[in-house]
């Protein structure tokens, strides 16, 4: 990040480069009030406004982070999530799930969380990560979206039932559910009901207006 461009973002938003992809035709690297974020067309996708949300979110669950030692992020994006797990516990083993690898070659460019030997980045969709996986986390975080849009798959019942098999006892799982539209809303007491269903639990954090965190936890 160049100084000049770190004070002028203070005056005004200073894109530092603009791509697009197959899954995200629109991403951005700006640089807004000092601080370097990854956007697409309609939403922040690291570093911004959902870099707080989770931060706060993490805040009101008054998690006992020294027993989260493992943690899988799926949609990573450029690693803000990690970031702030990594800064409750510098201990955790983290696995980080990104579908779009323009985004990992933006992640490693501007962000360097390709350096970090805690996290274990692989480029796949979460759905098919899931399918496979066969390791267990104390905390999982569902943050995944092309542009604003929650990818086919992540919102069934099969998805929620693998994701709880993937939990250790006592797990915890954190859904970021974007209220962009009515359409979004409406969608919200269904899945909260999924989660119910599947978990025996669920609590939805309000955060931010827009942020709606699902929250269950694997008890056995």
């Amino acid at each position: 990040m160049r100084r000049l461009d770190c004070y002028l973002s203070y005056i005004y938003p200073v894109t530092v480069e603009r791509t697009g992809s197959r899954w995200n035709p629109f991403l951005e690297v700006v640089i807004e009030g000092g601080i370097l974020l990854l956007n697409s067309r309609n939403t922040n996708y690291s570093f911004g406004s959902l870099h707080t949300m989770f931060k706060k979110a993490f805040h009101r669950l008054n998690l006992r982070w020294k027993k989260i030692n493992s943690a899988l992020i799926l949609g990573y994006g450029a690693g803000c999530v990690a970031e702030t797990i990594l800064k409750n516990n510098p201990g955790c083993l983290i696995d980080g799930v990104e579908i779009d690898s323009k985004v990992i070659e933006i992640c490693w460019r501007y962000f360097h969380f390709n350096n970090d030997e805690k996290v274990t980045l692989y480029c796949e969709e979460a759905t098919k990560f899931i399918e496979k996986c066969n390791k267990r986390y104390d905390l999982i975080v569902i943050d995944a979206y092309n542009d604003a849009a929650v990818p086919e798959g992540v919102e069934t019942d099969r998805f929620i039932s693998q994701i709880r098999d993937r939990l250790c006892d006592n797990g915890m799982v954190l859904f970021n559910k974007y209220i962009v539209s009515k359409e979004s809303r409406e969608q919200l007491p269904d899945l909260v009901k999924r989660y119910s269903e599947v978990f025996g639990n669920c609590s939805v954090l309000t955060i931010m207006g827009s942020g709606k965190i699902i929250v269950s936890k694997k008890i056995e």
